[in-house]
C-alpha cells in the first residue's frame, strides 16, 4: 500500500473506532492526542476505554455501525479483530470515501496510522506503508531524542507572529529569510531555553529590521549564489553542506547529469530550472547561465547552481565564479565528489597506491567543439614512465584516439584501462580492457556518457563487483588469467 502523508483535522465530526478491546483502546489513545473526543462503537468497553468514557473523551456508539454512522467521519479505525466485521466496515467506508484503517490488514486500508513524535504544534509522523511498523517505532524513538522538548513552544510562538510578518513583508525570499533568521538565531535559542520574554523582543527586532529594509530598496539585501557540487548522482554522496544549500534555495539551476534523487532534496517551493549541457548539445549557453545567476541574485534570491561532480573539475565553475565576482555577488563554493573519485570508490581501486601509482592526473577527453584532446599541455612521455594514474573525463567517444596517443607517447601496450559509466548510480557499468585493445577498436567499450576512463596499473588491481572484460591479444589474455 503506497500512501501520501497528510494531516487530518478532527475539529468537526469525531473519528470513529469500532471495537472495545485492548487493541481498540490503543488506537483510541493515539487519536486522543489530537481529537477532543472519539466515538467508539462496541457492545462493551474495556477498562481503559471506560476510563476515557468517564472523562467524557469517549462516547460509546452501537456496536455495528452502518452507513449513517460512518458517513462524514474524518477517519474510521476498525479494530474488532473479527475479519468479517472489519471487512464490512472497510467496505462501507471505502464506498463513502471515508479514510479507513484496519490494524494488520493493509489490503483493507485506505489510510495508515503513523508513528508520531508529538511536540505540541510540531508533529512528526513516520510511516512505512504498514510494511515495517517496528522500524517506524525505532525511528520514532530516535527522533524523540533528537527533537528539543520545547520545539512545539517555539512553533506556537512563531504562529503568533505570522500575521505581523505577513503585514510587514510580501511573500517571497525576504519573508523566508526573516523566518530563517528567527529559527536559526538568538530568538529561537531563547525560546528553547524557556525565556519567552527575550524571544519575543528579539523577534520584534527582526521584524522591524526586515520591514525597514523592505521599504528602502537601497537597503534590501542582495541575494547570493552557491556553486554546489552534486556529486556523481548518488544523493547519499552529497555533503551535508550541499543538502543545506538545497533546502535554502529559492531557485536551482541544475545540469543534465544531476540525478533525480539529488533534486528531490531541494526545498519543495524552490524553482527548478534545467540548464543542462551535453557534448555537442548546449541547451543554454554559458553566457546566458552566468546572466541568469546574476539576475536572480540581484533580485534578492538564494540561488543554487547545481553542477554534476565538483564545480571546479571540468564543470566551468570558474567561469561562473568570475561572472559573479564581476557583479559583486556574494558567492560560496560547496565541493562535490568528482566522478573519477566516485568510480574508484565504487570499484574499490585506489587512484594512488604506494606500490603502484604515486600521482593522479585528471584530464578532459575532448576539447572545444568536441575534438579529441591534443594533450599539448602534458608531458605524456613523463607520465608513460609509470607510477601514475590518468583519469579521463568525457572520453567515451574519443577513447580510441586517446589510447593511441598514449601508446605513441610510450605507454606500454598491456597497460590496464577501466571504464565506468554512471559511477555510483544503480545503472553503473564497468568495462576492463587494455590500452592497446581500446586503441584497436573505438567501439569496444560499448558505454555511454557520462563515463570516466582510468588508465594505469591501479586499473588492473582487483575490483569489487562484476566487471565486463575486453580481451584482444594473447598477452592480454595471459595478463588477466
Amino acid at each position: 500500500m503506497r500512501t501520501f502523508p497528510i494531516f487530518v483535522s478532527f475539529d468537526g465530526k469525531p473519528p470513529l473506532v469500532v471495537g472495545g478491546s485492548a487493541l481498540a483502546a490503543i488506537k483510541t489513545r493515539l487519536l486522543l492526542k489530537r481529537a477532543e473526543r472519539v466515538d467508539v462503537a462496541a457492545d462493551a468497553l474495556g477498562s481503559e476505554l471506560s476510563q476515557f468514557a468517564g472523562e467524557g473523551r469517549v462516547v460509546q456508539q452501537p456496536s455495528r455501525p452502518g452507513v449513517d454512522q460512518i458517513r462524514g467521519r474524518p477517519l474510521v479505525i476498525s479494530a474488532t479483530e473479527d475479519e468479517d466485521e472489519d471487512a464490512r466496515i472497510a467496505e462501507i467506508a471505502r464506498a463513502l470515501g471515508v479514510p479507513v484503517n484496519v490494524p494488520d490488514r493493509p489490503a483493507l486500508c485506505t489510510a495508515a496510522l503513523a508513528a508520531i513524535v508529538d511536540r505540541g504544534e510540531v508533529t512528526v509522523a513516520i510511516g512505512t506503508a504498514a510494511a515495517a511498523p517496528v522500524l517506524a517505532q525505532r525511528l520514532r524513538a530516535w527522533l524523540e531524542n533528537e527533537l528539543h522538548p520545547r520545539l512545539g513552544d517555539l512553533a506556537a510562538l512563531a504562529g503568533q507572529f505570522r500575521d505581523r510578518v505577513a503585514a510587514a513583508l510580501p511573500e517571497g525570499p525576504g519573508r523566508r529569510r526573516l523566518w530563517e533568521r528567527i529559527f536559526d538565531g538568538p530568538a529561537a535559542r531563547a525560546m528553547l531555553h524557556g525565556d519567552e520574554i527575550t524571544a519575543r523582543k528579539l523577534i520584534d527586532g527582526e521584524i522591524a529590521s526586515a520591514a525597514s529594509a523592505e521599504n528602502d530598496r537601497a537597503q534590501r539585501p542582495q541575494g547570493r549564489v552557491l556553486l554546489v557540487g552534486a556529486g556523481p548522482g548518488d544523493p547519499e554522496l552529497l555533503t551535508m553542506k550541499a543538502i543545506r544549500a538545497l533546502k535554502a534555495a529559492d531557485v536551482v539551476f541544475y545540469d543534465k547529469l544531476v540525478g533525480d534523487g539529488v533534486l528531490e532534496l531541494a526545498r519543495r517551493e524552490a524553482e527548478l530550472i534545467s540548464v543542462g549541457k551535453a557534448k555537442g548539445a548546449h541547451s543554454v549557453p554559458q553566457s546566458q547561465i552566468n546572466a541568469l545567476l546574476v539576475a536572480r541574485a540581484k533580485a534578492g534570491e538564494t540561488v543554487v547552481r547545481l553542477k554534476g561532480g565538483d564545480p571546479f573539475i571540468f564543470g566551468r565553475g570558474g567561469e561562473e565564479l568570475d561572472a559573479l565576482r564581476a557583479e559583486s555577488i556574494a558567492v560560496e563554493v560547496i565541493p562535490g565528489v568528482t566522478a573519477g573519485a566516485a568510480a574508484a570508490a565504487s570499484l574499490q581501486i585506489p587512484l594512488t597506491h604506494r606500490d603502484v601509482s604515486h600521482t593522479v592526473t585528471f584530464v578532459s577527453g575532448h576539447e572545444a567543439g568536441g575534438k579529441a584532446p591534443s594533450f599539448e599541455h602534458l608531458d605524456l612521455r613523463a607520465l608513460a614512465s609509470g607510477n601514475n594514474t590518468l583519469v579521463v573525463y568525457m572520453g567515451v567517444t574519443t577513447g580510441a584516439v586517446i589510447a593511441q596517443r598514449l601508446l605513441d607517447a610510450g605507454f606500454r601496450d598491456g597497460l590496464p584501462v577501466m571504464a565506468v559509466e554512471n559511477a555510483s548510480r544503480p545503472d553503473e557499468r564497468r568495462v576492463a580492457t587494455t590500452i592497446s585493445a581500446l586503441a584497436n577498436d573505438a567501439e569496444s567499450l560499448g558505454l555511454n556518457s557520462p563515463a570516466v576512463l582510468i588508465f594505469g596499473e591501479v586499473a588492473g588491481l582487483p575490483a569489487a563487483g562484476a566487471v565486463e572484460t575486453i580481451l584482444a591479444h594473447e598477452e592480454v589474455v595471459r595478463a588477466y588469467a
